[in-house]
């Protein structure tokens, strides 16, 4: 699995310019969670990636001041930033100037939103929110600080009511009251609505009239686990056994598309065909709950 999102985010810079959460950021964190658990990762491809994402985002520090200029909106620099800190990059001009965009394009109630609806990674108000919020503490300096602070207590008020539909939804809130850290009561519940939700397969699925897959499985059990949950617990290990007998032979999970075509296709060289733009995160987010759950002496 580990060698299909690495070569995924390697082929990806030879098609597109732009950065992507899908490329970029997922299959960064499956790199990192294996690195963390001793397992033998390609850092100059990580290193590269990081570099990949800063340019994407250095050509429009000017429009990003002034709160314009990004396809996807907040999202997108939520998971640019995301995918810096994976690398620990460094705050620079840039991160300053996306961080700047998060606070000019926060609403007044205190969410973040996307462009355009691609579930389920751009389909989230809560995601995007969260996604926001998560970039602007790790990347705020100087005067930003304070501001970012003020944002983030916004935006956990409008968590408190949001609706929580989809299950990353249910996943964006539990990582969501896990940052803003000081309601212990929104953690419990959040994730006992995660647990509620968990099939009788041991997965999760994206939405509660589709079956598991192994985004909503990997997705689920990667924030569980980053939240407090051991992957000793026993609908973590349920979940573990559900990747394990779901993966392909190529190392791969198939996820269908849920999304429609917003821009032209192009084939990355992934597995899947069509499906391989939902099918590379899936695999990414399975990699890295499975890696968490390795326990080394």
């Amino acid at each position: 699995g580990l060698a299909i999102v690495q070569k995924a985010a390697g082929n990806y810079p030879n098609h597109r310019q732009c950065f992507s959460c899908h490329h970029q950021t997922l299959p960064m964190l499956a790199m990192v969670a294996a690195r963390d658990r001793k397992l033998p990762i390609d850092e100059k491809l990580l290193a590269s990636q990081a570099e990949f994402t800063q340019r994407s985002f250095r050509d429009r520090i000017e429009a990003m001041r002034e709160g314009r200029g990004i396809g996807g909106q907040a999202i997108t620099v939520g998971y640019g930033l995301w995918a810096l800190n994976l690398a620990g990059w460094q705050p620079d001009e840039t991160t300053a100037a996306m961080v700047t965009y998060l606070l000019k394009t926060q609403h007044d109630d205190g969410h973040w939103k996307f462009q355009t609806s691609r579930p389920p990674l751009e389909d989230s108000l809560v995601s995007a929110t969260v996604v926001s919020a998560y970039g602007a503490r790790k990347f705020a300096v100087g005067e930003q600080r304070e501001i970012v602070d003020a944002a983030i207590a916004k935006s956990a008020k409008w968590l408190a009511t949001a609706p929580l539909v989809s299950q990353e939804d249910r996943v964006a809130a539990l990582w969501g009251w896990h940052l803003f850290g000081d309601d212990a009561a929104q953690r419990t519940a959040a994730r006992d609505r995660i647990l509620t939700k968990q099939r009788d397969d041991g997965g999760w699925g994206q939405l509660d009239d589709k079956p598991s897959d192994a985004y909503a499985t990997g997705q689920t059990l990667f924030a569980l686990h980053g939240t407090g949950t051991p992957a000793t617990d026993a609908a973590y290990q349920r979940g573990v056994a559900y990747l394990l007998k779901t993966q392909g032979d190529d190392g791969s999970w198939r996820v269908e598309t849920r999304s429609k075509p917003i821009q032209e296709f192009f084939d990355n060289g992934d597995p899947h065909g069509e499906h391989q733009f939902i099918s590379i995160p899936a695999t990414s987010w399975a990699v890295a709950a499975l890696a968490v759950a390795i326990n080394r002496p």
